[in-house]
């Protein structure tokens, strides 16, 4: 843990001297390589410890991004609260080098996925609308639906039903209240929900889920992938997405936001996929930041 120390000094000398987004971005790739050795070597919490403790870690989490990943007022790091500071960023109060670590989170690599899957999202929905007269889409794990800021750039159709399914209330009725032009039908469930139910109540044409695989394991990821296909009508289309494991901010994550997902890459979803849809052809690519990988699957209307 030697050469990891000396990274958080170094770090927290260059931040004192000069507050600028090349020390976060530089932290957060010489942390990816000590979070990789540190998970080979069976010592995460080792890595985590020594994250913490260093005086480095009280001045990342003036950040209030960081901050709130790491307090988990929800539960969870990664609440749609937290992900609005990248969706939708409103003017900071922050100064100094609170600032700049905050524009660093909210702007660096990651950061950048998550807006790439904001406008991945959005297309995916208004190709299904365009092919429908009216589509069904369901949204697992739905959170503020901030896909819905950008559909309306693309669109102004509103022929689209959601369904929007995540065990917070209060991000159902966020996307409500703030998409009325969508008809938004809210269902406060577990995901778990869809994979208990044994009779499919109703079929989509467009399912996804945009955040939640990162903390599912394998057997409850293939389960749900299952549950999930079973309700697309004929040439539907599922779509999850996954961090990968050399995502840019993994080490940053896990060392000083207590955030830890579960990682997978493209061979990683094509596990899932054969396990759950052996005879469904699929897609999977990564995103253009390099941090997601996606799996879109197909309920090809011949086997249906």
């Amino acid at each position: 843990m030697d050469h990891l120390n000396a990274i958080l000094t170094k770090a927290h000398e260059r931040l004192a001297a000069e507050p600028e987004l090349g020390v976060i971005d530089w932290l957060a790739t010489e942390l990816g390589t000590s979070f990789d050795e540190a998970i080979i070597d069976g010592d995460l919490q080792g890595f985590q410890t020594l994250c913490r403790s260093h005086p480095l870690s009280q001045i990342l989490l003036m950040d209030p991004y960081a901050r709130r990943a790491f307090e988990k007022p929800r539960g969870y790091a990664g609440d749609a609260v937290m992900l609005d500071y990248i969706y939708r960023p409103a003017r900071s109060s922050l100064d100094g080098i609170a600032s700049v670590i905050h524009e660093a989170t909210t702007t660096l690599p990651n950061a950048k996925s998550i807006l790439w899957r904001q406008d991945y999202l959005a297309n995916l929905i208004n190709k299904t609308m365009t092919s429908r007269e009216t589509a069904e889409v369901l949204s697992v794990a739905s959170g503020h639906m901030r896909e819905l800021d950008r559909l309306r750039d693309i669109t102004r159709d509103t022929n689209v039903k959601f369904t929007a399914l995540d065990q917070d209330p209060a991000s159902i009725s966020e996307a409500q209240t703030t998409y009325r032009e969508y008809d938004i039908l809210g269902e406060t469930k577990s995901f778990a929900s869809l994979i208990r139910e044994r009779a499919v109540a109703k079929r989509y044409d467009l399912i996804y889920s945009a955040g939640l695989f990162d903390y599912l394991q394998d057997n409850m990821a293939i389960a749900l992938i299952k549950a999930m296909f079973a309700r697309l009508d004929p040439g539907g289309v599922l779509s999850i997405a996954n961090f990968t494991r050399d995502s840019h901010g993994r080490g940053f994550m896990a060392g000083f936001m207590d955030w830890c997902l579960i990682y997978r890459n493209e061979e990683d979803l094509r596990s899932l996929a054969d396990a759950a849809c052996p005879k469904a052809s699929h897609r999977i690519f990564r995103d253009q930041p390099r941090n997601v990988v996606y799996l879109e699957v197909f309920a090809d209307r011949n086997e249906q």
